[in-house]
């Protein structure tokens, strides 16, 4: 398994079509700004962060990175550009992570986060799109 940051490995943001074919090259699918952010979040709260999980026998296989012809997810979606992850923060609901984001925005900006996708049920969106914006973009899915 290749790590890409102390809790990380890059199973975790490429999907495993990817991951087969050449697991050293799937790093130039993403921008390292995700990684940053995805160690940012467990660093944090100090709690398991999922992302793809299929590795070790999860579901999450799409909450990284996501092949340009994949049909999940919108067309432009910023997982295409390996620039977004869907976490889930073992121990946390969504809604109080979208509230720390919201709240401390400034901290989370720093890392590289710029968007923030609200009404997801069981998982927080992220993002380091370029937004040209001085706040938070929050975008609310279909």
């Amino acid at each position: 398994m290749m790590k890409v940051s102390k809790d990380f490995s890059l199973a975790e943001f490429i999907p495993p079509d990817i991951y087969e074919m050449s697991p050293v090259n799937g790093t130039w699918f993403l921008d390292p700004r995700i990684i940053t952010i995805a160690q940012f979040l467990r660093d944090r709260y100090k709690l398991p962060v999922v992302i793809n999980n299929y590795l070790t026998g999860g579901q999450y296989q799409n909450s990284g990175y996501r092949d340009p012809l994949s049909s999940v997810g919108a067309m432009f979606s910023q997982h295409k550009f390996g620039r977004a992850i869907d976490v889930k923060v073992e121990g946390m609901f969504p809604e109080e992570i979208r509230q720390d984001v919201i709240r401390n925005w400034n901290i989370f900006k720093a890392v590289g986060v710029t968007t923030l996708e609200i009404n997801t049920p069981t998982w927080v969106h992220l993002d380091c799109r370029y937004t040209g914006l001085d706040t938070l973009f929050i975008v609310k899915p279909k």
